[in-house]
């Protein structure tokens, strides 16, 4: 990559910039006063409540949920907006409006095929695949911020094919500021020490994050990101996604590696005096090597209480 360096990608509805849900929001959908409108929403969260016994240890604290909401789910592919991630960073429950399910954002289309032989016009052994299309609504938008391109860089055209099938799609190029970029990240909530002169702190990704090594990405899910400060007690982590890509220098895929997904996230505690770097840690990118450069592994902090 060189000097070129990505942050992102996001999802954008209209102009609102959506966040993954870190995965300790719990869901609940109740249904609306009358048929046909859209269900009230209850929401929970997931802390660290009593140990365990279990096979990371004797005493291991697991999630538990914060309140008693019978029915409350942890959704997939839920979004916050700018403000209601805030306020679930802060440990508040963010309001109807500020919630976005999946299907407000896009479709899944899935189709089953059978490859044919061209010679022959019959089906070939071994070849039935099954294939995932997303279609997206009209009104989102990919965001992507790019550091470190050349002053004689050429624009990129106005329209482009994007996805598997090749269809097109429009392209806006804007320049930014690093304070224009701050603004549209959500806040650090204000960390404030408890009575024990301790801050509890959580650090959730909003990009999936991985580890070049099996080792490491194992010490990342028991432990937490290496540089963040104090001790994990816990963490609500989403099942691993295999990603892979094309290698445009050797035109050949990029083999399958595993990666935590986004909003997953870790409980942590440290002392009073580590404020200033896990503010700091706030919007950074917790992977090694090349990764940060692609703009995997950024994290967000937010705050839990302790009972």
């Amino acid at each position: 990559m060189g000097r070129l360096s990505l942050q992102g990608p996001y999802l954008v509805l209209e102009q609102t910039p959506l966040f993954p849900a870190p995965l300790y929001l719990l869901i609940k959908k109740l249904p609306g006063e009358k048929t046909g409108t859209e269900p009230k929403i209850q929401t929970d969260f997931l802390v660290p409540r009593e140990t365990f016994a279990c096979d990371l240890g004797p005493d291991v604290y697991l999630p538990r949920k914060k309140e008693k909401l019978d029915g409350a789910y942890l959704p997939e592919n839920l979004y916050l907006t700018r403000s209601g991630y805030s306020a679930t960073a802060n440990g508040k429950a963010p309001s109807k409006v500020e919630i976005y399910f999946q299907e407000k954002l896009w479709r899944e289309e899935t189709r089953i095929g059978l490859k044919r032989s061209a010679e022959t016009r019959t089906a070939e052994e071994h070849n039935l695949y099954r294939i995932g299309h997303i279609r997206p609504e009209k009104a989102l938008k990919i965001r992507i911020f790019v550091s470190g391109l050349p002053t004689d860089w050429p624009k990129p055209p106005q329209i482009i094919p994007l996805g598997g099938e090749g269809r097109l799609a429009a392209v806006e190029v804007n320049p930014v500021t690093a304070d224009d970029y701050r603004d549209f990240l959500p806040p650090c909530p204000k960390l404030v020490a408890a009575d024990d002169n301790k801050i509890y702190y959580t650090v959730s990704l909003i990009t999936p994050s991985s580890s070049s090594k099996t080792e490491q990405l194992k010490q990342l899910i028991q432990k937490g990101p290496v540089n963040a400060p104090g001790r994990c007690i816990s963490a609500c982590i989403g099942k691993p996604q295999l990603y892979g890509g094309w290698n445009l220098e050797k035109q050949e895929p990029r083999p399958l590696q595993p990666y935590l997904p986004p909003g997953s996230t870790w409980f942590f505690e440290a002392a009073a005096s580590e404020k200033a770097n896990i503010e700091a840690l706030h919007g950074r990118c917790i992977d090694d090597e090349e990764l940060p450069s692609y703009g995997y592994g950024q994290v967000l902090i937010g705050k839990w209480e302790v009972d």
